[in-house]
C-alpha cells in the first residue's frame, strides 16, 4: 500500500466572526453546515429566507472561487456591518509554467511570516460608478514560493463608491494585509514555522 503525503495548508489568524472554509467541487453542505447556526437565531419565518439568501450567495462565492483553482476561503460571516463594504479573500497553489518558480518583479516587496512575498494593493472602484451601486473597490494579492509553487492569496474590497466609505476601504486593506502578513505554514507536527 502506497501512501499520498498531504500537502500542508497555510494557516491564517481570523479576526472575530470570520471563517476559513474549504473549496470543494459540491459547496453546498459547507454552506448549509456554516450557516445553519443562523436559523436558530429568531423566528423561522423571518430568518429562514435570509438563510436560505445567505446560503446560496456563500455557495456562489465558494463555486466562483472552485472556479478560479482556489482551495479556500477567508470571509467575515458574523454579524453583519452597518456600512456597506465587504470582502473576502481566496488562496490558490500555482504551479509554475516551466522552469523554477521566482516571485514575481511587481508589486511591492514585503516580508510575512511565511517569508519573502510580492504585494500589490489596486484601486479598482470605476469613475462612472452609480452611488447607490456595489462595485469592486479594491484589490490586494499576495504571492509567495513555497517548495517550488506559488502560494497566490486574492481578496477583494466590494461596496459603495461614495467617498465617504474611503476610510473603511481603508480600515479593510489593513485588516486584509494584517492578516496575509501573518499567513504561517504548520509544521509536519503542527506547529506553525515561516
Amino acid at each position: 500500500m502506497t501512501t499520498t503525503p498531504t500537502r500542508r495548508l497555510p494557516t491564517l489568524i481570523l479576526p472575530p466572526g470570520w471563517v476559513h472554509l474549504p473549496v470543494l467541487d459540491d459547496n453546498a453542505p459547507t454552506a448549509a453546515r456554516t450557516l445553519a447556526p443562523l436559523a436558530a437565531r429568531g423566528p423561522r419565518d423571518s430568518v429562514t429566507p435570509y438563510v436560505r439568501e445567505a446560503e446560496r450567495s456563500l455557495v456562489v462565492t465558494l463555486d466562483e472561487a472552485r472556479d478560479a483553482g482556489s482551495f479556500a476561503v477567508a470571509l467575515p460571516l458574523g454579524l453583519p456591518a452597518l456600512v456597506p463594504v465587504s470582502t473576502a479573500i481566496a488562496l490558490r497553489f500555482l504551479d509554475p509554467a516551466g522552469g523554477t518558480a521566482a516571485l514575481p518583479e511587481t508589486g511591492e516587496s514585503v516580508q510575512t511570516d511565511a517569508g519573502a512575498a510580492r504585494r500589490r494593493i489596486v484601486d479598482a472602484a470605476p469613475v462612472d460608478a452609480d452611488a447607490d451601486e456595489v462595485v469592486l473597490l479594491r484589490t490586494i494579492d499576495y504571492t509567495w514560493l513555497h517548495d517550488g509553487r506559488y502560494l497566490l492569496a486574492f481578496a477583494s474590497i466590494s461596496g459603495l463608491p461614495g467617498p465617504d466609505y474611503r476610510p473603511i476601504t481603508g480600515a479593510m486593506t489593513l485588516l486584509v494585509t494584517t492578516m496575509l502578513d501573518a499567513l504561517t505554514w504548520p509544521t509536519a507536527d503542527g506547529e506553525v514555522s515561516s
